[in-house]
């Protein structure tokens, strides 16, 4: 992918792009940016994309840099911009000094108490007469009894910062993120959970072993006082709605079989963008006929359908039962270029009783969106189901997400579902989950499709 610069600052870039083919998600780990002044790299290293803006004509990328420029290369391999890297030194300067006295405030406030937590909770740890477990970390009860009062009041400062987060200025979010994340980031990082979301190792946000710490015990860490952070993250919202979402999933591929128990036929199931696929697991485990269902699982991660594998093996020879998977190495935008392109593939000549796509939207635009429903609704067979979500507008933790955790979801109300159904789906309801915060679109096919008309 190659951009025009636009506009840049220290730690953020906006760059035009106009090769339509090139395409970026929301949250997205770029590993090898580099921007170049002529002939010159000043700038090599990791960014995480922020914002997309599909305008027509071009896409408009903004990224955060997680990395250093190269400033002094630049001034020495060209002498002539002495006095334009030292006015550009001074004015991203002064940009520190543009942070909101509110925000400045809440975060202090918040780098100071858990700051005073963390002392406080590693003496605690000291004190050899409270009862641990074997593994040498204190009991449950003992540790619940004493992180509950202490996540409540963090709670407190957390709202506090998503307040002050909320009036800062568009133009000045880059600077207020690097403001905030220099204060509390020595303070949540060691927390496995944050850093794993902060770092993205696999390039992007909301990978297999993420959903799995969701899913986990949260009293990961090294210290108690990590572990009472990991489990603070692991307690806001976007993440019960997240185990919230897999209970639904598990609901609606559970009434399957029994509504088909007179057939022989098996049941098809699409799962595109299925991760680790757990309510397939839990399926497996729980349901009296998991073999009646037969399953797409699509992922354009090779590592994260090789793990999910794994898993799904394990618990059908857990179960003693045989359930078929086929399994899909494919990306989202692959599969609705092949789909355009009108190039033949065998899952395409397939028809689903049920097709679903969970956590994919949050990435990606509206255009890409509509296309995508146009894919699912020509592969599901009449009177099928198509079931999507997206993370919800109302979101209370979306400023601790994006300034601290560098985690950049594209939001959506009912509203926005409903302008991205097809026309020619029948809407069956949008809901959400208990939290508000997972919103689900529900269509039906109600004519037969073959063909995938995107």
């Amino acid at each position: 992918m190659r951009g025009t610069l636009t506009s840049y600052q220290r730690r953020a870039l906006v760059m035009e792009v106009y090769n339509p083919n090139s395409i970026v998600q929301v949250s997205e780990v770029v590993h090898d940016l580099t921007v170049r002044a002529g002939e010159r790299n000043i700038y090599k290293g990791k960014a995480v994309v922020v914002s997309l803006v599909n305008t027509g004509l071009m896409t408009v990328v903004s990224v955060t840099l997680t990395e250093e420029w190269n400033d002094i290369f630049g001034i020495q391999a060209d002498p002539a911009s002495f006095a334009y890297q030292a006015n550009a030194f001074v004015d991203d300067w002064n940009s520190r000094f543009s942070i909101g006295q509110g925000y400045q405030v809440a975060v202090s406030e918040l780098r100071a108490y858990l700051g005073d937590v963390a002392r406080w909770v590693d003496q605690a740890d000291l004190v050899t007469t409270l009862p641990r477990e074997s593994s040498g970390r204190l009991r449950n009860d003992v540790f619940m009894g004493l992180a509950q009062p202490l996540m409540s009041k963090a709670r407190d400062y957390f709202d506090r910062f998503e307040a002050e987060a909320n009036v800062v200025d568009p133009e000045l979010q880059s600077a207020h993120r690097v403001f905030a994340q220099a204060a509390i980031h020595p303070l949540i990082l060691r927390a496995p959970f944050v850093y794993r979301t902060f770092a993205k190792p696999m390039g992007y946000a909301g990978d297999y072993e993420m959903v799995n710490q969701m899913l986990s015990d949260p009293r990961e860490g090294t210290s108690t006082y990590f572990q009472i952070v990991n489990t603070l993250f692991l307690q806001a919202a976007v993440a019960r709605a997240h185990r919230n979402r897999i209970d639904i999933l598990e609901t609606y591929l559970a009434r399957f079989p029994r509504q088909a128990d007179d057939s022989t036929e098996p049941i098809r199931v699409l799962n595109v963008g299925c991760g680790p696929a757990i309510e397939v697991q839990r399926l497996i485990t729980t349901h009296p006929t998991p073999e009646r269902l037969s399953f797409t699982l699509m992922d354009f991660s090779e590592e994260t359908l090789a793990y999910t594998q794994s898993r799904i093996d394990e618990a059908c020879a857990k179960r003693g039962v045989r359930i078929n998977v086929e399994w899909v190495n494919e990306s989202v935008h692959n599969l609705i270029k092949r789909a355009a392109s009108g190039a033949a593939r065998q899952l395409d000549e397939k028809q689903f009783e049920f097709v679903y796509c969970a956590g994919l939207f949050d990435y990606l635009s509206d255009k890409v969106c509509q296309r995508l429903l146009q894919y699912f609704l020509a592969r599901t067979k009449a009177g099928g189901t198509i079931l999507v979500t997206n993370v919800h507008r109302s979101n209370p933790e979306r400023n601790t997400m994006e300034h601290l955790l560098e985690w950049h979801l594209i939001y959506r109300d009912e509203n926005d579902m409903r302008r991205i159904a097809p026309e020619s789906a029948t809407l069956e309801k949008i809901y959400t989950d208990e939290t508000g915060v997972n919103i689900f679109l529900e269509l039906q096919n109600s004519t037969p499709s073959r063909a995938a008309a995107v």
